[in-house]
């Protein structure tokens, strides 16, 4: 690959105090320089950058700069990682800039520290250049605290310092477990890396479709990409994040609870027809419920619904879908074929598709689409669906039970009420029976319909 942009060497100091005039006035050359690089946007470039910086944001700088340095085309990427599904994570981890704090996990709402951010910078250049970094084999520093950092940052602190990237404090310290802001991020960054202005950085699927300001805030939301905000940025500011499904009937199924740590907003996946509280500490608690899936079309089908088996048959169609299958105890890809409605046969495809690509790789034993059953079935026109019977039964209340068992979490067949599989049928205008209705719990069911 081609280098348009060397990385020079520069000394970055960091300040003493712990907080400054907003926004400091040496750090104004590299925000404008950032700005019309395209590195930061606008909104950013004129909020509170002495505020302390994510390792999501560090990573969406970092790939930034690097796209801006080598003309990299940075396409859409699906994240490995269970806790973030932006894109710029994914990049910065396969370009070798930022990993994750385990095989899994990003913690991307996680503060940013100095010792991490010299193992950052460090590897920005290593990557842009194209070269391998070198770090010291035995790691001596004059820092008065280098034995306190940790045992994986001393080489990189050590050689950010002997290259001149970053300083110390002037007492002798080097505070590698500072949280680093914004600014000082921004201008490390704009400090070493020759920018070029007017690039045109993409903007990915992944970035928030729109706000929400939990202060004063009543009222229903679109699901998606959601930033939700707060108006008393903390430093270190724990978000619980609680989901409830918001179905007629939700029975024994419990919230999912999730916690983060973030400063005045995080970015949230919102699913359809849910029901989120977020709590912020410091007494920001509010509740709020996600929009609906309108089934397209379905007026349409329930009108020409068939009444009999002759009528059924010439409206189904078989439908061939991606799928992964439990072979030996490992997952492996597969196909499955079954027969549905035409009407929802390409939706009945990317539904599939996203199971097949979602986090979970779920794996499917058995699935059933259209069955000609008489009564009030909604298999026979095709458009329900159900995944491994026997691990997710259908239990109704006099005692009739179809299938064997439900155990989410603990079977891996049996469907999780907030795991990928609910999730893609939803988006799509299916009801899961595993709470819809009080009789029957179905959970191997999926209606377009709603029956």
């Amino acid at each position: 690959m081609k280098k348009i942009f060397i990385l020079c060497s520069v000394i970055f100091t960091l300040f003493c105090t712990s907080t400054y005039a907003i926004n400091s006035e040496w750090a104004e050359e590299s925000v404008q320089k950032a700005q019309s690089a395209g590195i930061l946007t606008s909104v950013q470039a004129s909020s509170d950058l002495t505020k302390p910086i994510t390792r999501l944001d560090i990573a969406i700088l970092s790939v930034k700069a690097y796209i801006n340095a080598t003309g990299y085309e940075m396409g859409n990427v699906k994240s490995h990682f269970t806790d973030t599904n932006n894109p710029y994570t994914e990049t910065a981890y396969q370009l070798g800039i930022l990993y994750g704090t385990s095989d899994t996990e990003f913690t991307p709402y996680n503060n940013t520290t100095r010792q991490e951010m010299s193992k950052i910078i460090l590897s920005l250049r290593s990557v842009i250049h194209g070269e391998e970094l070198i770090l010291p084999h035995n790691p001596q520093s004059e820092f008065t605290d280098f034995d306190k950092l940790a045992q994986w940052a001393k080489p990189y602190v050590a050689k950010a310092a002997q290259d001149g990237l970053i300083m110390g404090y002037p007492d002798g310290r080097f505070g590698g477990d500072i949280n680093i802001t914004w600014e000082q991020s921004i201008s490390l960054i704009t400090r070493c890396t020759e920018l070029k202005d007017g690039a045109e950085i993409p903007t990915l699927d992944a970035s928030p479709k729109q706000e929400i300001n939990l202060s004063g805030y009543v009222g229903t939301v679109e699901h998606g990409t959601t930033r939700i905000k707060w108006d008393h940025p903390s430093y270190s500011t724990n978000v619980t994040v609680t989901l409830d499904r918001n179905s007629y009937y939700e029975g024994d199924i419990a919230p999912l609870i999730q916690t983060y740590q973030a400063s005045g907003y995080i970015d949230l996946t919102l699913y359809p027809n849910r029901k989120y509280t977020i709590t912020v500490d410091g007494g920001v608690s509010k509740t709020f419920c996600t929009s609906e899936v309108i089934p397209e079309g379905a007026d349409a089908i329930q009108a020409s619904y068939p009444t009999t088996q002759d009528e059924a048959e010439p409206l189904m169609v078989t439908v061939t879908v991606p799928v992964w299958r439990l072979s030996g105890g490992e997952k492996v890809s597969s196909t499955a074929s079954f027969k549905v409605h035409n009407a929802i046969a390409d939706k009945i495809k990317l539904v599939f598709e996203e199971i097949y690509n979602g986090d979970e790789k779920f794996p499917i034993k058995d699935v059933g689409g259209y069955a000609w059953r008489g009564g009030r079935s909604e298999h026979n026109g095709g458009t329900a669906i159900d995944i491994n019977y026997a691990e997710n039964y259908c239990i109704y209340n006099n005692g009739n039970v179809i299938g064997s068992y439900w155990k989410p979490y603990e079977d891996p067949y049996s469907i999780t009420p907030h795991g990928d599989v609910v999730n893609a049928f939803e988006r799509h205008g299916f009801t899961w029976g595993g709470d819809a209705w009080r009789n029957p719990k179905d959970y191997m069911h999926f209606s377009y319909l709603g029956t």
